[in-house]
């Protein structure tokens, strides 16, 4: 059967029973009009202001998205199935509809006594501090829920995370036997060593990674299910209406991931709560991580490394944990962490700046905050259904933790590490959050062409947003994973856009800016070789007068900046050149400008590839040296 259309019938019953009752006949009442009389054209149209549409299927969630699975597709003024439509998909429609008294799922029940364990003096400031941490220490523990991991289970693509993860594997001591023959042996070695020893923690890098750009998507505002476009209000309401037609369009913000494992979208909140059930699903021990300065997150328990590991999966991000603060330039407060064992302050895991953390913990004093979080584990762990054993080993692991966050600053992050800027949202969201700023993203990074011989090769897949350098036979000697991770600097709010109404992705400028801009940087660190030959392949796509436009600066002199040459690229579909010949450094920039309308940001499309070309290379760039 139709998986598109499962998942709208799903979606069905997640609104209220009126609202999906209507729905629901008004969905079985075209069906059978059409199934009863299918060669008469006038059961196969829908007008748009017809009542069952506006008052039935526009405000229930999968009411529309219903009839556009069976074939309905959108004309001028009302929705329309095709003569050649098959009919097979309406039979399944009303069937499925017919089926649809399931039980409702019994909610979740709340153990009232973990409020009692609020101090009875405690302010109005206080309690704003305390009732969240019991609603998400309640929350964890709806991930036990055999059948909701069972469920959770059939849309993970476990063998795939696997090979994957064995992929990985064997690049990792590919890596390290390239290294141990070099100068840095020792080293690298150490370090190879250290990343491969536990497969476990490689395949949450795949998971994450899959999450992020294959299972969820990130919402800034609901979308209009009549004319595909995204309201304006913010998703913290229930509903928004639609600038052009009016409509008020449905989108609840569910603390419930089993909806969530259908519906496959949200913001920060939707995309931990089923990330951090997957991780549970899979047998590690997962917490919900709680900022109060609005952000959430997961933490995985490491058996190899017996800590925490932090892991965004709004980032792709693991083990990270000064993102926020050094790279958001977040004010932290207050860090919980709430797993089906206990709650914990993990505040100290985020920061360096301890005294600006502490002059920002006010709501209450530390002594309440410790004895209040002590007074739920205690609660929790001492319930007839908590063994000794795992209490035992719970305690054991706190006491790790605690050697741990006693180190301040964290020892795994320096000041000379790099931390980006949110990546999720909207530019202009983003920016008033004041979680990225206003002037070019700087990561700095440079490609050492010279590292791998007389030959570098690189390829960039928008795709699977990875980079990959191989030699000549193709084998793949290093891997890195985003595409802003392996460029000099960008500005204009660049990111990775996923369309799926069209199945496509590329990088485009953010909305309401005018230019975005990329560049690489690629330098010959080898004092014995030059570089001979530049030869360049990449995908554009450009609508309504839109400008993408490639140029690559060649510094001749490392000690003299100033001796560069400027070679603009008019076809880089396939650039080559020997003009560049003798340089030891090359900045490859990418502009992106023009358009028409609001929806100018996107009508300029860098790397533009279908999400089912697994095998593209988005770029290429093949640089050939030859020695002094």
């Amino acid at each position: 059967m139709d998986k598109d259309l499962l998942r709208s019938v799903d979606l069905l019953k997640e609104n209220e029973e009126e609202v999906r009752n209507d729905a629901e006949n008004a969905l079985l009442t075209v069906c059978q009009n059409i199934l009863s009389h299918p060669n008469d054209k006038q059961y196969r149209e829908v007008r748009l202001d017809n009542p069952m549409v506006t008052t039935k299927l526009l405000p229930a969630l999968g009411g529309i998205e219903c009839l556009f699975d069976i074939g309905f597709v959108e004309t001028t003024d009302c929705l329309s199935l095709p003569e050649e439509a098959p009919l097979s998909k309406l039979q399944a429609l009303q069937n499925l509809l017919n089926k649809s008294s399931l039980s409702t799922k019994e909610p979740t029940v709340e153990d009232t006594a973990l409020y009692d364990l609020i101090p009875p003096t405690s302010t109005e400031r206080e309690r704003r501090l305390f009732y969240p941490i019991i609603d998400y220490f309640q929350g964890v523990l709806r991930y036990e829920d055999a059948s909701l991991q069972e469920k959770a289970k059939k849309v993970i693509p476990i063998v795939d995370l696997e090979i994957a993860t064995m992929t990985r594997l064997g690049q990792l001591h590919k890596h390290v036997k390239l290294f141990q023959a070099g100068s840095q042996k020792g080293v690298e070695k150490q370090q190879g060593e250290h990343d491969i020893d536990d497969a476990k923690d490689l395949f949450l890098m795949e998971l994450l990674h899959w999450f992020k750009y294959k299972f969820f998507t990130w919402i800034d505002s609901p979308k209009c299910l009549l004319f595909r476009i995204y309201v304006v209000k913010d998703i913290t309401e229930c509903r928004s209406r639609c600038t052009r037609c009016g409509t008020r369009v449905k989108f609840p913000r569910y603390t419930d991931p089993e909806p969530l494992l259908t519906l496959r979208r949200g913001r920060c909140g939707e995309w931990s709560n089923v990330f951090t059930l997957f991780c549970r699903t899979l047998g590690y021990d997962a917490r919900f991580i709680y900022d109060h300065t609005d952000h959430i997150w997961t933490e995985v328990w490491s058996i190899h490394e017996k800590r925490w590991i932090h892991l965004d999966p709004c980032e792709d991000v693991m083990d990270r944990p000064l993102m926020y603060e050094k790279g958001w330039k977040k004010k932290l407060n207050y860090i919980i962490a709430c797993s089906k064992d206990e709650v914990q302050d993990v505040t100290w895991r985020y920061t360096h700046d301890q005294i600006g953390v502490m002059k920002r913990r006010t709501a209450c004093s530390e002594s309440k905050l410790l004895q209040f979080i002590e007074s739920l584990n205690k609660y929790h762990q001492s319930s007839p259904h908590y063994s000794v054993t795992r209490r035992q080993y719970v305690i054991k692991r706190r006491l790790l933790e605690l050697v741990e966050l006693i180190h301040v600053p964290n020892k795994r992050d320096s000041d000379d590490d790099e931390y980006y800027e949110r990546s999720t949202g909207s530019y202009e969201w983003r920016r008033a959050r004041g979680e990225i700023s206003e002037s070019n993203t700087k990561i700095n990074y440079s490609w050492d062409v010279s590292k791998y011989g007389e030959a570098f090769h690189l390829q960039y897949s928008i795709v699977k947003d990875m980079y990959k350098i191989t030699d000549d036979s193709g084998t793949v000697l290093m891997e890195i994973s985003g595409w802003q991770c392996g460029t000099k600097e960008f500005e204009g709010g660049m990111f990775r856009k996923i369309e799926h109404d069209w199945n496509v992705t590329y990088l485009s400028r953010s909305p309401g800016i005018i230019c975005g801009k990329i560049k690489w940087c690629f330098v010959v660190a080898n004092p014995n070789l030059y570089l001979k030959t530049f030869h360049l392949q990449a995908t554009t796509k450009i609508f309504y007068e839109a400008n993408v436009s490639w140029e690559v600066e060649a510094i001749f002199d490392n000690a003299n900046q100033n001796k560069s040459v400027v070679l603009p690229i008019n076809d880089v579909s396939n650039y080559r050149t020997d003009q560049l010949k003798e340089a030891t450094k090359l900045i490859l920039t990418v502009t992106v400008s023009g358009g028409q309308g609001n929806c100018a940001w996107q009508h300029a499309q860098i790397f533009r590839q279908s999400l089912e070309n697994e095998d593209d290379r988005s770029l290429v760039i093949d640089i050939e040296l030859e020695n002094r």
